[in-house]
């Protein structure tokens, strides 16, 4: 393998609410044997699966925002950055007991609040794929948080306050980000797309330079300054579009697939 491309799923690789187009599986499918593909996105391992298995991905894969690079040929992490232990159960904690919407994503299954508004995600994904490849979805109370799993690697936190945000941002343990408007994403200090991203080249020997990122959010700029060739979306706002080397097409109008015929 000589060069490497990984694109992030969310308004890059899919549009919202659709699904990937006749034309960017096309282009993916006639890349030749020296260029790999994977993916990179905030989504956890549990509710990627689908894409994988849609789009013959045999490479490790990018998932909650680059704490984790996951091998579904191995069902193994190749590489893990979780949240310390003690901080994510006080974390959890203190979002329960001010009663802020949110999911935590685990080794396990995804955590969420019984009471969130945003299930419908997580169950739709479910509903569209076999029992094999569902999300295990686990009700999360005060009560149950002596029973957390030690390998949390983000929590998404809907609609925060701008208070929480600021308190959030001054913890040094912590790295903040958002991956779509109105949420947070909170992760251990270091997980960002862009580490990810160098630890799987690393991980496959493929050189920093030969690999191209493609992303639209905030959370992609990371991807656009680790050394990588950046390319943002056209519908990628202005502010993301200026930390990439290279802009392509809306993901509507197949974006992905048209740098790879004439960017690439």
């Amino acid at each position: 393998m000589e060069r490497l491309i990984v694109c992030d799923i969310d308004n890059t690789l899919l549009p919202a609410g659709g699904c990937i187009s006749f034309e960017t599986s096309k282009a993916l499918r006639e890349l030749g044997n020296e260029t790999g593909f994977s993916i990179a996105t905030g989504r956890s391992f549990h509710v990627v699966r689908k894409f994988v298995e849609e789009l013959g991905l045999c490479l490790p894969i990018i998932t909650s925002n680059g704490a984790q690079v996951y091998d579904y040929q191995h069902e193994r992490s190749v590489y893990e950055c979780c949240l310390e232990p003690n901080l994510s159960h006080n974390l959890i904690a203190l979002l329960l007991q001010e009663g802020f919407d949110f999911v935590a994503y685990s080794d396990i299954g995804i955590y969420f609040q019984p009471s969130s508004s945003h299930l419908a995600f997580f169950r739709n994904y479910n509903d569209s794929v076999r029992p094999a490849l569902r999300a295990p979805m686990l009700p999360l109370l005060e009560e149950d948080l002596g029973s957390l799993s030690t390998r949390i690697t983000k929590l998404l936190v809907y609609e925060p306050t701008a208070e929480l945000t600021f308190k959030l941002r001054q913890v040094p343990e912590l790295e903040i980000t958002s991956s779509m408007p109105h949420v947070i994403d909170i992760m251990a200090s270091g997980s960002t797309k862009g580490n990810a991203v160098i630890a799987l080249a690393h991980h496959l020997q493929v050189p920093i330079d030969q690999v191209y990122c493609f992303g639209d959010s905030e959370n992609d700029i990371s991807m656009f300054s680790c050394g990588a060739v950046g390319i943002a979306m056209g519908n990628a706002s202005e502010t993301v579009k200026s930390h990439a080397q290279l802009i392509t097409r809306t993901c509507k109008d197949d974006g992905v697939a048209w740098a790879i015929r004439h960017l690439l």
